[in-house]
């Protein structure tokens, strides 16, 4: 039996790692082929190596590159888990509504795609941020709007929900976005094609299974559906909108 690595995007393993570990072994029960999960400790590690494996679940940012530059198929995504913004204010600071956001200054990390939803989701209700400066992570958003470095900030809402309500008691959440337009993908190394139509329906039957679906919900998945080349490519509309804001 040919045995695949699976690597997981970091922030995904931040938590508990044991539930991808469940995830390959799912994977390697009712797959022809025997499934290792290799946990990535950072980011940093996580690009230098994802290429390396043989599946992958990547962030949107991460699925691009897969696809253009290393030649990885895009199998499924699941339906309930879209990248989302949550945007923030200083507790001192006016939080009536969102458009307090129009012409201020605003904190974010800039390098990251789903700062660009945050901008789509403003953007469709008139409102455009004077300027937007980039953080490293996302801690240091919330920690410096709390700190009235800037009144206003975006943050990622799967870190902001996953904060305890002391560090959300930081800031104040003005609202957040519900774009549902990009999303992590689990996508295949080009070599294992032939084994690609059995992992997707694997993965696509799995919610109707008893131990698939308590697979599904340890990695907060309702179910999966199949995702295609041109989806994953929509993303990148995304890259260019307002940049003269980003600095």
């Amino acid at each position: 039996m040919q045995s695949m690595t699976l690597m997981v995007c970091p922030h995904d393993t931040a938590g508990d790692p044991i539930k991808w570990f469940q995830f390959a072994q799912y994977l390697t029960k009712y797959c022809k082929a025997s499934t290792k999960y290799y946990k990535c400790l950072d980011f940093v590690e996580f690009h230098q190596k994802m290429s390396e494996a043989d599946l992958v679940y990547a962030n949107p940012q991460d699925s691009l590159e897969l696809l253009e530059k290393f030649d990885y198929v895009p199998l499924v995504h699941s339906t309930n888990l879209y990248d989302e913004i949550v945007f923030i204010a200083n507790n001192d600071a006016d939080s009536g509504s969102l458009s307090v956001l129009n012409d201020s200054e605003c904190l974010s990390c800039n390098g990251m795609m789903v700062t660009r939803i945050g901008i789509k989701g403003l953007v469709e209700q008139g409102i455009k941020p004077k300027k937007i400066y980039s953080k490293d992570n996302w801690m240091a958003v919330v920690k410096a709007v709390s700190q009235g470095e800037k009144p206003y900030g975006f943050v990622y809402k799967d870190f902001y929900d996953g904060l305890n309500k002391l560090s959300q008691s930081m800031v104040t959440k003005l609202g957040e976005t519900s774009e549902k337009s990009i999303f992590h993908s689990v996508f295949i190394k080009e070599e294992h094609l032939d084994k690609a139509q059995a992992v997707t329906e694997i993965l696509l039957d799995a919610h109707r299974k008893v131990k698939g679906s308590e697979t599904l919900n340890a990695v907060n998945v309702e179910k999966f559906i199949p995702v295609t080349k041109e989806e994953v490519l929509n993303f990148k509309s995304l890259l260019d909108l307002e940049s003269g804001i980003m600095e």
